[in-house]
């Protein structure tokens, strides 16, 4: 059942906050000349900007966050992507000749790494590019940013936020099934019927057994009040408050590598792309804590090999949805994107397919009116759940 409200708080909580903070804090970093705070600015910024046009579509971007101008005109999603991409180029070229320190406490992704930082906006570049890649030549933009060194390089380098142990600074995983009593959040049975076939060394991490010592999947949509228990609830890590909150990680990286080798947009081929799919699918298991021995058992089945675009298509595409495994926006963009694994619309769907994108705020609807129509008419069915993003096939 789509809630509005949620999506609502979405489009208020990354312009009025999130967008707007950075834009403070680049012209603040600006007045005392630190050029490396202002690039990170310009970062995240651009992480803002495509989280919301990728599940909105068309949205304010040249004129958001502008001080005098109160209804935006909404770009289309070429135009914020384009802008995106800019962003990037502009905190790259601060970075290259940086200068400027910050407080390492205040900093809770990269505690004051200014390296780290810039190896985000450039891996935050990569994971742009190839989410247009199907609808752009992107080869010579990901071969340059491969041929940079700047991409991520280890688990080290994942942009991750660090939460506290209680609320109100806890993981929202952990605020909302543990501290809020929502007993009834379970895992999915497609999630544990994948990672069965595979014999996923993952799956007790993701899931904890249910009252019979069983991992058994909810089937997404249908109601069980009084089965709770019968069902497996998140795995205790995923549960913990101090569970990072993934902003982008390594192993995301390494499969959209795999991806561009797979595809031709990087050279390398089939040989190139099984390498990076590997060091993808490692980087996960690390990052869950799977032994190494499990790690090399797992990546023996020959069950995960692949030689043809379509087959490696299938299986890069089913490792970086287990991979976002935790965060919710980010998997389902990539499903969206990709097609993989395949997925049907859940039991009793208010609507017949899986939802393309969120509706847009009831304040852009009630206070920026003509703009808001004018956006509904660049998608091909309004504004609903059912109209495609731009990079969608």
């Amino acid at each position: 059942t789509p809630r509005r409200a949620v999506m609502n708080s979405v489009w208020t909580n990354l312009y009025a906050s999130s967008i707007a903070e950075c834009k403070a804090a680049y012209e603040l970093a600006g007045t005392t000349g630190n050029t490396n705070l202002q690039a990170i600015s310009l970062v995240l910024e651009a992480n803002n900007f495509q989280i919301l046009t990728d599940i909105f579509g068309p949205v304010p971007f040249n004129e958001a966050v502008v001080p005098g101008i109160t209804k935006p005109v909404h770009d289309t999603e070429e135009v914020v992507y384009d802008g995106i991409l800019d962003l990037l180029d502009q905190a790259e070229a601060l970075f290259a000749n940086g200068s400027g320190e910050f407080t390492a406490t205040a900093d809770f992704i990269y505690q004051g790494d200014v390296a780290k930082w810039r190896k985000f906006g450039a891996s935050l570049k990569l994971k742009a590019l190839m989410r247009i890649s199907g609808k752009r030549n992107v080869s010579a933009e990901v071969t340059a940013l491969v041929n940079s060194g700047l991409l991520m390089s280890s688990n080290d380098d994942s942009a991750q936020l660090a939460y506290t142990a209680s609320q109100p600074d806890a993981n929202p995983i952990y605020e909302t099934i543990v501290y809020g009593n929502r007993a009834e959040y379970k895992v999915s049975s497609v999630l544990v019927d994948e990672l069965n076939q595979l014999s996923d060394p993952r799956l007790g991490v993701f899931a904890q057994v249910n009252n019979a010592g069983a991992y058994v999947g909810n089937v997404p949509g249908v109601e069980n009040p009084g089965n709770y228990n019968g069902f497996s609830s998140p795995g205790e890590d995923y549960l913990s408050p101090t569970l990072p909150g993934v902003l982008l990680s390594y192993a995301q990286v390494e499969l959209y590598l795999a991806e561009a080798a797979l595809t031709g947009i990087i050279p390398g081929g089939v040989p190139t792309a099984d390498t990076h799919y590997r060091n993808g699918i490692t980087a996960n298991m690390e990052f869950n804590g799977v032994s190494s021995t499990a790690i090399a058992t797992y990546l023996s089945q020959p069950s995960l090999d692949f030689t043809s675009v379509v087959a490696g298509k299938e299986k890069i595409g089913l490792q970086m949805w287990f991979a976002l495994y935790g965060q919710g926006i980010e998997s389902w963009t990539e499903w969206r994107r990709t097609g993989q694994p395949a997925l049907s619309p859940v039991v009793d769907a208010q609507i017949s397919v899986i939802p393309k994108r969120f509706y847009y705020s009831t304040d852009s609807q009630n206070f920026n009116q003509a703009n808001y129509q004018a956006a509904v008419a660049l998608l091909d069915n309004g504004d609903t759940m059912l109209s495609k993003v731009w990079w969608m096939n």
